[in-house]
């Protein structure tokens, strides 16, 4: 493999995963577009970063949702039970009168 795409890997920090997959990508590639992938390099990390970047924020928000759609459906659930107690206790009291 090439020693500057090992460089250019550690040194903008890529996930063993990203690294493997960027090796099998470069292998790929003719000789010149490795020279201009190794050439651009920071390009193309700055848009995986911001990329990821991005995936994150999507999954914080998507987290933040679902735990509202929990908490919601667990307050309608108590909710209805309630109701329920009561309308039985109500129900209850009308016999007793």
């Amino acid at each position: 493999m090439n020693t500057r795409l090992e460089f250019l890997l550690e040194k903008y920090g890529f996930s063993e995963k990203d690294k493997f997959e960027i090796i099998q990508f470069y292998g790929l590639l003719s000789s010149e577009r490795k020279k201009n992938f190794i050439t651009n390099f920071s390009n193309f990390a700055e848009k995986v970063k911001k990329i990821d970047n991005d995936i994150e924020i999507e999954k914080s928000i998507l987290i933040k949702e679902a735990v509202e759609d929990i908490k919601n459906t667990i307050l309608v659930n108590r909710k209805r039970k309630i109701d329920s107690e009561i309308q039985r206790k109500m129900e209850s009291l009308k016999g007793e009168f």
